[in-house]
């Protein structure tokens, strides 16, 4: 019976790659909301707007701030015109003094009067300034130049401080966020290259860091990689971060379609030698599977050195079969 073989050579080593999958993440990227609490009266940022550094994004309404801020100003200039009148009623007391036409505690009460106003005006100034800063922070801007995300929060709602009104992410430069196990966070070395997959395309990117600790959840290591500015990568998408070791293993690659189903877990393949009479035959080796990679495996067993192996169709032969080889053509990339 014809039949193709695959050459069995033994290796001392394979290499085996391994992936771990992450996502893509921005930068920068954050919900924003305002430091003050109040009503929200305007939000001016569309989902998919790009925002600069300090654009406007939305205002609280500040009826009521701007309320405070102008009693706050009444009352310092209220105070300062007392500490006015409170220092010139000082100096005609120090001029009296000097006359004697006036007791020291007189004098003491004008001095202590002037220092009393002079605290009231500083307090009523931090008063406008305070009013002044609520009015500013009323005012919500964007952080660092970005695209809008998401609204979160629409006009009219009341909010308190902190809370997220619009998710910012950041333009530019994309991170691909990845756990990996604490073997390989051990391996890797920041700065090196390593190979992504997005979609299917393999992208370079740059090892920026590896975590220190190992997530209980998920029992890997956080390992950021910065991806390549030219490439269209979305935040949100699934990468796949590639490892390549070399593993100290004797044995030899065949195709998955030499392997027949064997006992105790093992596999049987069909190899082809002489028999007595010098006519081709097949006969029965056990192996067992060290590594799978596509359409090959690495294996080990009781195959010899540069052993024919029939590649396919054992299906149809016994050991002893007689066969003839078939020669395959390989094509080279």
């Amino acid at each position: 019976m014809p039949v193709t073989v695959e050459r069995f050579e033994l290796e001392t080593s394979y290499s085996a790659s391994t992936r771990f999958l992450g996502v893509v993440e921005a930068a920068s990227d954050s919900n924003v909301g305002f430091e003050v609490a109040g009503v929200l009266s305007a939000l001016d940022a569309k989902e998919g707007d790009f925002v600069t550094t300090g654009q406007p994004l939305g205002r609280l309404d500040i009826r009521q701030q701007s309320a405070a801020l102008a009693l706050a100003k009444a009352q310092e200039k209220e105070v300062a015109a007392q500490l006015e009148l409170a220092k010139l009623n000082l100096q005609r007391v120090n001029s009296l003094l000097a006359q004697s036409l006036v007791s020291q505690r007189e004098a003491d009460d004008a001095r202590l009067t002037v220092e009393a106003t002079q605290a009231r005006l500083e307090t009523t100034q931090a008063s406008v300034r305070n009013a002044e800063i609520v009015i500013e922070k009323s005012e919500l801007r964007a952080p660092f130049d970005a695209v809008v995300s998401k609204r979160i929060t629409e006009p009219g709602s009341i909010v308190g401080p902190n809370v997220p009104i619009v998710r910012l992410v950041s333009v530019g430069e994309r991170e691909a966020h990845v756990g990996i196990s604490p073997k390989f966070a051990n391996m890797a070395e920041i700065g090196e290259s390593y190979t992504l997959f997005i979609e299917g395309k393999a992208i370079p990117a740059r090892l920026r860091s590896v975590g220190a600790d190992v997530d209980p959840q998920t029992l890997t290591v956080l390992a950021v990689l910065t991806l390549p500015k030219d490439q269209p990568i979305r935040v949100g998408q699934t990468v796949a971060l590639e490892f390549e070791e070399r593993v100290n293993e004797t044995g030899g690659w065949l195709p998955i379609t030499a392997l027949l189903e064997g006992d105790k877990g093992l596999w049987t393949v069909l190899v082809t030698k002489e028999d007595a009479s010098g006519e081709l035959i097949t006969a029965r080796e056990s192996v067992e599977v060290v590594y799978s990679e596509g359409e090959r495996v690495f294996v080990r067993g009781t195959v010899a050195d540069e052993t024919n192996v029939v590649a396919s169709g054992m299906q149809r032969l016994s050991p002893g079969s007689p066969v003839d080889i078939v020669p395959t053509i390989r094509v080279v990339n």
